[in-house]
């Protein structure tokens, strides 16, 4: 449990070298399984907890609810006598803190990055797409526990270190510096008072240091995969005044993206009428305040072979449309395509061995661009922007590349279980339907993990299916053997 948000100031450690350490990958997996083992952690998505919260120094005491929820979303109030209530909260790419002293905040820049990475639900089970770098770097001696050290980098911001019990394999502190609206500012939470709350062992007291204060939380009672009010996450009057004010954060339906979201990419294997046709491969990378779908493939449609050398599509960190480029050959048709955004409108320039052909189309900016046909993977980019909330309808533009703009109806339907291969995985299941710039309706169905990484793809009218690489599509029971004459004659 992280709350760096409550606590920043990092004291001097001694580290001890020249010692046979085990990797960081290692350590992190122990604890997991100590704290209730992956398949548990699994299971749950959420979780509520309520305790005290006292600043000793200066003598103020007070009690606190933490509501908390897959993929990044949290909401903290306290309540400090002689101060009032104190908020802070993360989800749908916002991250913001409302108290007494200060008034309502939106984080912004690194300090917003840090916060959403910071709330990352069940974040031990994601590090590999949380931090590009993790590194056992020495022992040393907390609160009397032997521990070893991990720093985990990402590949944005500031590292933090924890500390992890050599016997027990438990967290016992973590360290950090983050940026603040007062600077940056270290941290430090040491957890003790581990106790079984269902089927996971958490800290039930929290000891956070921080600019030469001490906070201590004291967790009286924890729950899981609970029914959360409707408003648990929802952004208090003055912060979403602040919003609409300053534009940051995307509509409804047009959530910013996380640091957790979709792990940099990934690849599918396409299945036409049961059998397998084409693969993709594809890169997701932000960086410079941009967000670039990138990624190729190959497919055999009947006779037909399509390579596709491209296609890539670029917006800003808010899905407002830059730019887009494809290329493909489709049999002996080699296809190039450059598509740019502005004032409302895609400037199409294709190429198809005739010279290039210049062609626009009404768009807007936020839409999500695709092909009529393959590849699928960049309707990511439409998985990562759909709420996970409630049933309500979403509404999304689609451009089909140099084809027209269409409407899409996108609805969240669920948490399912879904069988592959071997095993079975629960899912967020999306919806989306609409028709096509030739007028023909068309629904696909969306089956994202809870970092937004599209694992399962399905165009059920074109019996297409999509599944990402480690989930490998579960073959369905072989058809039913007629019955014999003889047994129709003993049965009639």
């Amino acid at each position: 449990m992280h709350k760096l948000a409550l606590a920043i100031v990092l004291t001097p450690v001694a580290l001890i070298y020249g010692q046979d350490l085990p990797q960081a990958d290692t350590i992190l997996s122990r604890y997991v399984e100590v704290t209730g083992g992956r398949a548990a952690l699994e299971k749950r998505h959420n979780q509520v907890e309520h305790g005290s919260i006292e600043i000793p120094a200066v003598g103020l005491k007070g009690n606190m609810t933490m509501y908390e929820a897959e993929p990044n979303k949290s909401h903290m109030i306290a309540e400090l006598a002689g101060i009032g209530k104190i908020e802070s909260g993360t989800g749908a790419g916002v991250a913001w803190e409302n108290n007494p002293l200060q008034g309502p905040r939106l984080k912004q820049g690194q300090e917003l990055a840090d916060s959403l990475r910071d709330s990352t639900f069940n974040a031990y089970l994601y590090w590999k797409k949380l931090y590009s770098k993790i590194e056992t770097t020495g022992s040393e001696t907390v609160e009397g526990h032997e521990c070893y050290k991990v720093v985990l980098t990402p590949s944005q911001g500031s590292s933090t270190t924890e500390y992890f019990d050599k016997k027990s394999g438990l967290l016992i502190k973590t360290a950090a510096t983050r940026t603040t609206a007062q600077g940056e500012i270290s941290a430090e939470i040491l957890y003790d008072d581990y106790r079984k709350e269902g089927d996971f062992l958490m800290p039930h007291k929290m000891t956070q240091r921080a600019a030469g204060q001490e906070l201590v939380i004291q967790v009286q009672s924890s729950e899981f995969n609970v029914d959360l009010p409707k408003d648990a996450f929802d952004l208090p009057p003055e912060v979403q005044a602040l919003q609409n004010k300053s534009g940051q954060g995307a509509a409804k339906t047009t959530a910013a993206p996380t640091t957790a979201s979709n792990g940099g990419g990934g690849k599918f294997t396409i299945y036409m009428g049961g059998q397998p046709a084409a693969s993709e491969t594809y890169t997701l990378a932000k960086s410079d305040g941009k967000i670039e779908i990138d990624g190729s493939g190959k497919a055999a449609i009947g006779p037909m072979k399509v390579d596709i050398d491209r296609f890539d599509v670029v917006t800003d960190d808010k899905f407002q449309l830059r730019e887009a480029a494809a290329k493909a050959k489709m049999g002996a048709v080699q296809i190039n395509a450059k598509i740019t955004f502005a004032d409302g409108k895609a400037k199409n320039e294709v190429d198809t061995g005739q010279g290039p052909q210049v062609k626009e189309d009404a768009v807007h900016p936020d839409a999500v661009v695709v092909n009529s046909t393959l590849p699928l993977y960049p309707w990511t980019l439409l998985g990562m922007r759909a709420e996970l909330k409630n049933q309500d309808p979403q509404q999304f533009y689609v451009y089909v590349l140099n084809q027209g703009e269409v409407p899409a109806t996108v609805i969240f339907k669920g948490r399912e279980a879904v069988e592959f291969a071997g095993k079975t995985v629960e899912l967020n299941h999306l919806t989306a339907s609409g028709k096509t710039p030739q007028g023909q309706a068309i629904g696909l169905d969306f089956w994202l993990d809870d970092d937004r990484r599209m694992i399962k793809i399905a165009v059920p009218s074109m019996g297409v299916e999509g599944y990402q690489e480690g989930y490998d599509r579960k073959a369905p029971p072989p058809a039913a053997k007629p019955a014999s004459n003889g047994a129709a004659k003993n049965n009639g």
